[in-house]
């Protein structure tokens, strides 16, 4: 049997040489500089993505190209909620020649076809510009036209957005609104200039998006000036303005001053900003309002005991001369007048004799106590100064008693016969609704007994005065005419009048103030040719009181002894009204 040969193991090295590395070293060095292109690749995309971000919300870019960031201004919306002002967005197209790559001559003749507010010939000018970087081919444009324009397909061209403030009920209320106008601005390409009303008293507000609501009523704002335009146009007057104000509280239910203004219309420069329909005749311009005052002489002379017996008779059968001037009643009686006919028959030359007795001192308190030595305090800019006389003579205190020599705005004449009226209170106009938890400003001016007087006053011009014209029937109106000869260059003029009418209703319970103002209103056949405010403006006033009664919750009623009772003044009335006749001021 063979056996097998004994085959011993190598011996194993006590140290194994190392196989030799398969390219170790550049396998490292591709994935280091792979994730190296990686990280760079995701930065730039992470680059990219912020700088999109803030693109968009930020510098303004959008879908379809770049957009106007413009902060979204607040409403501005009636008593009622109906809304005066908004902000809607609308499409606008704009150019930066320097960034134009297509055929600039071709763009051009596409530019005047889809836009033709401008010539090929000026639109090549615009895009061959080696300076300009931005300018705008169209505002307010319609979609159609953006999509157009924005298949020319050169990045030049941008189609923006934009904000655009908008008024929905066109002019109504215009002066009281003003405007917010977007204009160019070499760095932002669009700012928003305000001028007058409440767009630019309430401006921080609205651009920090706050609404405000007014205490105007759309449908009684559009009643008063709808009458006003209507008298102007039977009249031909220049001018007219006009207030309702509840008499209690001071809110303005409505305030209009023609010729109205349209806010939805561009100014296109400083022309049209101080254009003279641009004043707010009621609460800027003043006037000397005439024989208005002469009620509130009687509150004076009432309230500080100069008149107390009304049965005493004055004589006016003669003009009086003071300080080389002539005072004189337009309508003479040649005879003694009792108290209350000096009022109803609006006799300058008894009211001037009450107006001595009451001497300086009293007047000038009287003014002061009704803010005519200060601007109103309306939420507006346009507010004028009354020109309250600095010297005060014999003749000043006589004449400034049925409102010559002083010239007040529309504004104060209504808070003036507010406190009159509703009690003797008077109280501050606003245009920003009452906080119902707070009370109401208010300065006592005369004492209800007093005011209770001149209510009976008010109420007997209306029905036997020169007031006649502004009995509108079941609502109680009372009130005072006034007719001033219009101050031109300085002058007064003999040919143009200022015709007023103020005054309340319903007069048991004055809830609202009225006062209507003419400026050079001519005599016509719907005044009978007469051009004083008894044929003037207490038509007006009739008319605005019936159209807006059932509107403020006011229904008429011919129920008598819902009326005044000024039965103790009427048999003082010697001269009944005559139809036609007794028209004065």
């Amino acid at each position: 049997m063979a056996t097998a040969a004994f085959r011993p193991e190598p011996a194993r090295p006590l140290f194994r040489t190392p196989e030799p590395a398969i390219a170790t070293q550049p396998l490292g060095q591709s994935h280091f500089r792979l994730m190296v292109v990686m990280l760079l690749f995701m930065l730039v995309t992470l680059a990219i993505a912020l700088r999109l971000v803030q693109l968009c919300l930020f510098s303004g870019y959008g879908a379809h190209g770049p957009v106007v960031a413009l902060e979204r201004r607040g409403d501005i919306v009636d008593r009622n909620g109906l809304p005066l002002a908004t902000t809607v967005t609308s499409w606008a197209i704009a150019v930066n020649p320097q960034n134009i790559l297509g055929d600039k001559n071709a763009i051009a003749a596409r530019l005047a076809q889809l836009i033709p507010t401008k010539t090929e010939a000026q639109y090549r000018a615009i895009l061959f510009s080696k300076r300009k970087k931005f300018v705008w081919l169209a505002e307010r444009a319609q979609p159609e036209l953006v999509q157009a324009v924005h298949a020319i397909g050169d990045p030049g061209i941008m189609e923006m957005r934009q904000t655009q403030r908008l008024y929905p009920q066109a002019n109504l209320a215009g002066h009281v609104l003003g405007y917010a106008q977007e204009v160019d601005d070499p760095k932002t390409h669009k700012d928003t200039m305000t001028g007058i009303g409440v767009e630019r008293y309430f401006n921080d507000d609205l651009k920090a998006g706050k609404s405000i609501k007014l205490t105007i009523d759309g449908r009684v704002q559009a009643a008063v000036e709808g009458e006003l335009a209507r008298r102007m146009a039977e009249t031909q007057a220049v001018g007219a303005a006009g207030i309702v104000m509840d008499a209690n509280s001071g809110e303005v239910v409505a305030l209009a001053s023609l010729p109205t203004i349209n806010p939805n219309t561009p100014l296109k420069g400083a022309a049209d900003a101080n254009n003279h329909d641009m004043i707010n005749k009621v609460t800027m311009a003043t006037y000397e309002l005439g024989s208005t005052f002469k009620m509130i002489t009687f509150a004076n002379a009432i309230e500080s005991g100069t008149i107390t017996n009304w049965n005493r008779m004055i004589d006016v059968s003669h003009p009086i001369t003071v300080g080389g001037h002539q005072i004189h009643d337009d309508e003479p009686k040649h005879r003694s007048l009792s108290i209350p006919e000096i009022m109803t028959f609006s006799s300058n030359i008894g009211t001037s004799q009450i107006a001595v007795e009451l001497g300086q001192d009293r007047i000038k308190s009287m003014f002061h106590k009704l803010h005519f030595y200060e601007r109103s305090s309306i939420e507006l800019r346009e507010r004028g100064m009354p020109q309250v006389p600095a010297y005060w003579a014999q003749s000043t205190v006589m004449t400034t008693a049925f409102g010559h020599g002083i010239a007040v705005t529309p504004l104060h004449l209504a808070e003036a016969f507010a406190a009159l009226a509703n009690g003797g209170v008077w109280h501050p106009a606003t245009l920003v609704p009452r906080d119902p938890n707070k009370p109401v400003p208010s300065e006592r001016v005369i004492s209800e007994a007093t005011s209770a007087k001149v209510r009976q006053l008010m109420r007997l011009v209306v029905l036997q005065g020169t007031g006649t014209n502004a009995n509108a029937p079941g609502l109680r109106m009372g009130g005072k005419t006034g007719t001033a000869e219009k101050i031109v260059g300085g002058h007064y003029s003999k040919g143009a009048n200022i015709t007023v009418f103020a005054g309340a209703f319903p007069m048991d319970h004055p809830r609202y103030v009225i006062v209507t103002v003419l400026d050079d209103a001519k005599g016509s056949k719907a005044t009978a040719g007469f051009k004083t405010a008894g044929w003037m403006t207490a038509p007006l006033a009739k008319r605005i009181a019936a159209r807006i009664a059932p509107l403020l919750g006011v229904m008429p009623t011919m129920d008598p002894a819902m009326d005044v009772d000024e039965s103790d003044l009427m048999p003082l009335i010697l001269e009944k009204k005559v139809p036609g006749k007794n028209e004065l001021n």
